[in-house]
């Protein structure tokens, strides 16, 4: 009896680690990814400039830099003009990305936001 137990949970088990998704990379195909997981990709450089520019803001993407990229969070920092500096935040939430901006400038050194200007700072478009 107790052997028949042990080769029921080593068959139980295997057959767990070959039928479920991502375990040990073996049993899983692209068919078995679920489908809320392909659409919580990062957001590459390329498709952030992208999405800035359909947000409004395309005259800001002058000397564009990537400074930071996580799979929740994108940031890209442009230089505008002779002093200009924008910080554009880009985050993901399924089909759709928040992007929050801060317009500023280095004039004296060191960055400061520009408070004087009328502009939306919170978007959201579609990726």
């Amino acid at each position: 009896m107790k052997k028949f137990v042990k080769l029921l949970i080593v068959a139980m088990t295997v057959l767990a680690v070959f039928t479920l998704p991502g375990t040990l990379g073996q049993g899983t195909t692209r068919a078995t990814v679920p489908a809320y997981a392909a659409k919580k990709k990062a957001i590459s450089f390329k498709e952030g400039k992208k999405l800035i520019k359909r947000a409004g803001f395309g005259s800001e993407l002058a000397f564009a830099k990537l400074r930071s990229k996580s799979k929740t969070k994108t940031v890209i920092v442009t230089y505008p003009g002779a002093k200009g500096m924008d910080i554009f935040t880009l985050r993901a939430k399924g089909k759709k990305v928040h992007v929050h901006t801060v317009i500023g400038t280095l004039d004296g050194g060191s960055f400061s936001k520009i408070t004087y200007l009328k502009y939306k700072t919170n978007k959201t478009v579609r990726r």
